[in-house]
């Protein structure tokens, strides 16, 4: 059985065993050129302006809901006990954590911060229709927030867009506790501590995700200044992960999950998801009429975790059964690679932590939380025309560099329409980067994993190949665990990652796939896809 490791919160996780074939830390020394073509990114850098606007964020927090002195004392300590209460004990969680004074300052002080922080990221970049296209046909452009909590989606749009802070958007924020809805204010004390107010309009409600057609038919029927209110974007983000029920813990639920696999139906036809679906997806045919009127769009972002990625996962799955497009992350309409086989991989994207502000970092250290990498699973659907071909040779980078013998450089995990592929000298692609790339009609194919092999383009210096497996008196030296240690592997609890929104204490972790079936080996294919943090 591998080395375990203890956090400060007493949650066990199995520690990285040795391997010869793995990256050294520096990673990029004597490493050659890339060979790919620049990409595009899924997720971006914070700006500079965007750093000193989050370093703000701590004085609007006070401002909104000021600490007690017996209470900032006690944040640190309120954090890690909400970590657990939605991690490792969510099964405990009965009642709302709004309730407990010092929790609900927990939530707005650390986990909608640290949401902001990676949702920005994803919402710079993100291909997000362009509001200014709803107001130029004279309407009124109309986002419905679903599971708003304290309006977190709208204020990183707020910082992520600054081109659309002084556009007259109208916000519907939709949840079902009544006190996080009032910490909404916080986005006109934020843009206030800006030097310029925010022009966006606020209006909440309390009610469930289904409920959010009914509160919007309401608005839909107005007429405002600036022309009758249409649909420019859905949004749910950290909501559908919670549709497993109260007291029930994410292993519990990842173990539905897998059941469902296991039976060939999916996850999605357990619970909540496919009548939240239904009672969504016809709000982006409430957009504007006409041949050439900008489509609606509605964006679904749940942490990175196995059960957030494979939500998301069977939502993409019944959303083109209902007829829908995906936007991003997909780069292809069909059947997502990481369903196929009956895999156990999930579909998430792990970035670092840069541009987080300073007190956000020195307060996640007192509270034991503190963090290198973040991760995320997006879905951005629109009613699209799925009649019009898409572009064949997108290629969307999922995994985390890793060695294999026999592929030059570090390979990579990505998707296209092809399936899984398996891409050579992908060192220094991030996660999450869209590459355009024509695979062969005769590309190999990983015995592993059953991923192609995408060769790196031609024209650059190639880097030696990983050394072929080979075995010694010490055991296996090819990147693989000793066969003791891949018979006795951890239990589905030690491994399983956690919500980036309510994270509790841990080492830092390799980004790493599980493939065919969960047979794991450090630094190859098959190994565990894990999020980083």
């Amino acid at each position: 059985m591998p080395p375990v490791s203890r956090s400060p919160a007493g949650r066990h996780f199995p520690s990285r065993p040795h391997s010869r074939n793995a990256v050294p830390p520096d990673g990029k020394e004597n490493r050659p050129p890339s060979p790919w073509p620049e990409p595009s990114p899924l997720l971006s850098p914070l700006s500079q302006e965007a750093r000193r606007l989050l370093e703000t964020l701590a004085r609007a927090l006070a401002d909104v809901r000021p600490l007690r002195t017996a209470h900032r004392k006690a944040l640190p300590r309120d954090i890690a006990d909400l970590s657990r209460l939605l991690t490792v004990d969510r099964a405990e969680l009965h009642h709302p954590y709004w309730g407990s004074p010092g929790l609900a300052s927990a939530y707005l002080h650390y986990f909608l911060p640290w949401n902001i922080v990676r949702l920005a990221r994803l919402l710079s970049a993100l291909p997000l229709p362009d509001p200014r296209r709803w107001l130029d046909r004279g309407l009124s452009p109309l986002l419905l927030d679903a599971g708003s909590g304290p309006l977190t989606v709208p204020l990183a749009l707020w910082l992520a867009r600054p081109e659309w802070r002084s556009l007259p958007l109208h916000v519907l924020a939709l949840d079902t506790a009544s006190l996080p809805l009032d910490l909404g204010r916080l986005l006109q004390a934020w843009a206030g501590l800006s030097g310029r107010p925010s022009a966006w309009t606020v209006t909440t409600a309390r009610g469930p995700l289904e409920h959010l057609p009914r509160h919007a038919a309401r608005l839909l029927r107005e007429r405002g200044e600036d022309g009758p209110s249409s649909v420019w974007l859905v949004s749910a983000a950290n909501v559908l992960n919670e549709l497993y029920g109260k007291g029930q813990d994410h292993e519990a639920a990842a173990a539905v999950d897998d059941a469902a696999d296991d039976e060939g139906e999916g996850a999605a036809t357990a619970g909540r998801l496919p009548g939240v679906l239904d009672a969504l997806a016809p709000l982006l045919w409430e957009g504007p009429e006409g041949d050439d009127a900008p489509l609606p769009a509605a964006l679904f972002v749940e942490p990175g975790t196995r059960l957030g990625g494979k939500t998301v996962m069977r939502l993409r799955t019944l959303a083109l059964e209902g007829g829908l497009s995906v936007s991003a992350p997909c780069p292809h309409d069909g059947t997502c690679p990481l369903l196929a086989d009956r895999r156990r991989g999930w579909c998430h994207f792990t970035f670092d932590s840069d541009g987080a502000p300073g007190w956000l970092r020195a307060l996640s250290e007192q509270a034991g939380l503190a963090k290198s990498s973040l991760s995320l699973a997006p879905l951005l659907l629109t009613p699209g025309d799925r009649t019009v071909a898409r572009p064949s040779d997108g290629v969307r980078v999922l995994s985390a560099p890793f060695r294999v013998p026999g592929v030059r450089g570090e390979a990579r995990y990505a998707c296209a329409a092809r399936g899984l592929l398996l891409l050579e000298r992908a060192e220094d692609l991030p996660s999450g980067a869209l590459l355009r790339a024509e695979i062969p009609a005769d590309a190999a194919v990983d015995a592993k994993s059953g991923a192609l092999v995408l060769p790196a383009p031609a024209g650059r210096p190639a880097g030696r190949p990983t050394r072929r497996p080979t075995t010694g008196k010490d055991g296996p030296q090819d990147g693989r665990r000793p066969a003791a240690e891949r018979q006795a592997r951890p239990s589905r609890r030690r491994e399983a990652s956690r919500d980036e929104q309510d994270d509790a204490p841990r080492r830092n972790a390799p980004d790493r796939m599980r493939l065919a079936g969960g047979r794991g080996r450090t630094g190859k294919p098959g190994a565990p896809f894990q999020k980083g943090r």
